[in-house]
């Protein structure tokens, strides 16, 4: 089977997934997609980022300046951006300290300690963990078929990223870094949610960039700084920059945002475990790994994860019992 007719299987059945009852519904899930599939690429682009001897915390400083930059100067002129109100200052600044600072800390930084098929599985626990932490903060009830769709998901991608034949590094510096990265994500979805009551998905995505920037620039200046000189700047180092922050670090988050006010937040979470779909893809496509079948079926398993999980589940009733934060 060739890799497009792959693609094609596994987003039109995410596509499909649920009962689309209007219109605003549809161009949420249309959101998602993209904003997965420009997560999913990410990979590859930090990947030859990290080759051409890029910190890591140098790379998502500049994706912030670039799409800040861009952000402000196209959505200023035309008025798009919302004036933050009184109190709220401090929500946007939670919000970037979440994501993109700590989740960004959790996840890249554990990836050096722990073998990347134990780190994809952990970061795949991320529905799990958003289902929770809305339950409590914002009364959410929970849902048995989000929570089986995820671990469906789960087990595909163990498919597609253990190999048998390694051993696993596991640290318990590595894990306790990754399950930063699952509790910020929590704390985001939170308060995005938030957010999004008051204000639009340009205004939430424009002041998250911009308020991470100061907090990466001391860590720029301790850790990075110093290894510039060896870095090897060319066309295409620029143009993978300029990739990820115009589609991951703009597009994708206002995509991802624009979502969340059209689909529960709990049911959106469950798409970020298609990452790994779009990055093994691109890769195979790219020739940077071989495509095998154990992947094709850890492919076809989580995408009926995620379309399990957004199947609509009759029995749920609103728990009246959630505890708020």
């Amino acid at each position: 089977m060739k890799t497009n007719n792959i693609v094609g299987i596994v987003f039109f059945s995410i596509f499909a997934a649920g009962k689309m009852k209007n219109n605003n519904t549809l161009l949420g899930y249309i959101a998602i997609m993209f904003s997965m599939l420009f997560w999913g690429v990410s990979f590859v682009w930090t990947k030859q980022l990290l080759n051409a001897d890029f910190p890591v915390c140098t790379i998502v400083l500049f994706r912030l300046v670039i799409a800040s930059a861009i952000f402000v100067t196209f959505f200023k002129l035309r008025g798009k951006l919302e004036k933050i109100r009184s109190g709220d200052g401090r929500l946007f600044l939670l919000l970037a300290i979440f994501e993109p600072f700590l989740y960004f800390i959790g996840e890249d930084f554990g990836l050096k300690y722990v073998d990347a098929s134990f780190a994809s599985v952990m970061i795949a626990l991320i529905p799990i963990v958003v289902s929770v932490t809305m339950y409590f903060c914002e009364r959410e009830p929970l849902s048995w078929r989000l929570l089986a769709g995820t671990l469906i998901s789960i087990f595909g991608i163990s498919l597609m990223t253990f190999n048998p034949s390694n051993a696993l590094s596991f640290s318990w510096k590595g894990f306790s870094l990754l399950l930063i990265a699952l509790f910020s994500a929590g704390g985001y979805s939170v308060l995005l949610v938030r957010l999004l009551k008051n204000y639009g998905p340009v205004t939430v995505t424009t002041y998250q960039n911009l308020m991470a920037i100061p907090l990466y620039l001391p860590l720029v200046c301790v850790f990075d700084i110093r290894f510039w000189s060896g870095i090897q700047w060319s066309t295409s180092s620029i143009f993978n920059l300029v990739c990820l922050a115009v589609f991951c670090s703009a597009g994708a988050y206002m995509l991802y945002s624009y979502a969340a006010k059209q689909i529960s937040i709990t049911k959106l979470s469950v798409f970020t475990n298609a990452i790994p779909i779009v990055t093994i893809l691109v890769a195979s496509l790219l020739g940077l790994e071989m495509f095998t079948m154990r992947k094709f079926v850890g492919i076809v398993v989580v995408a009926a994860g995620v379309l399990f999980s957004q199947m609509k589940n009759n029995n749920v009733k609103t728990s009246q019992n959630g505890v708020e934060c």
